[in-house]
């Protein structure tokens, strides 16, 4: 048999998620997010616990250069003593645009502050305190790394939970909204999260990333097969 494809390429998640404030483990002032469901979609029993952070949003004073973010990163991984990956990104907020340093995996609370020090000693300077308990839009620069599993279909490399498949084009946000709560309220026993992702490869591709514990390649076709009537017939959902 062939070997699988796999991908490795960066590009951009666009989802949306109640952010709140991390009150605790920070550098005094400053404002520090996590997200209060990260998969709202998701309705699963075997969905993980968190008693750790694992994804927080370090706000920024302003927007930094990407990939300046991205070196600042790789010089702190090699001292700091917690696993991190870094990416970058923003959201939206009450019509107001936020930018933030995305770290994951984080394995305590305590790290934290450690992090954002480690970062406003390479000249990082963090947004002051303010409360946040909202929907956001959040729109995230990362690398992606999968594998194609089926005709459209591909598997996240390092989160078994995790899936995207190609779309034709990028729907805009409200429109995905409305199709993603559509689809969910008419496939019976099915739970999933969904979010839009464009992979920058030798041309864009459009895909609709997935988090979903409990679905078959033949249920993801089946999902997929949703989108693309529901996306190429926008007067369906009027």
């Amino acid at each position: 048999m062939p070997e699988a494809e796999i991908i490795k390429a960066t590009g951009t998640i666009t989802k949306e998620e109640t952010l709140i404030n991390i009150e605790h483990c920070i550098m005094p002032n400053t404002l520090v997010l996590e997200s209060s469901f990260p998969f709202p979609g998701y309705h699963g029993s075997n969905l993980p616990e968190r008693p750790l952070p694992n994804t927080i949003y370090l706000v920024t004073d302003t927007k930094y250069d990407g990939e300046d973010i991205l070196r600042k990163a790789k010089k702190i991984k090699k001292v700091f003593p917690e696993n991190f990956d870094a990416s970058f990104g923003k959201f939206i907020l009450y019509n107001k645009t936020y930018y933030f340093i995305r770290a994951r995996d984080i394995n305590c609370f305590g790290c934290i502050a450690r992090l954002q020090e480690a970062f406003a000693g390479e000249g990082i300077k963090f947004m002051k305190k303010k409360k946040i308990n909202g929907e956001a839009l959040i729109m995230i620069q990362k690398f992606f790394s999968f594998q194609k599993i089926d005709e459209h279909i591909y598997k996240d490399l390092y989160r078994s939970d995790m899936y995207y498949f190609e779309i034709p084009e990028k729907p805009e946000w409200q429109f995905f909204k409305k199709t993603t709560f559509y689809i969910r309220g008419n496939v019976d026993s099915y739970s999933f999260d969904a979010a839009l992702a464009t992979v920058c490869l030798e041309d864009i591709m459009d895909m609709v990333r997935i988090y979903a514990r409990d679905l078959s390649i033949d249920q993801l076709q089946y999902v997929r097969g949703k989108y693309l009537y529901e996306l190429t017939h926008p007067d369906h959902l009027k």
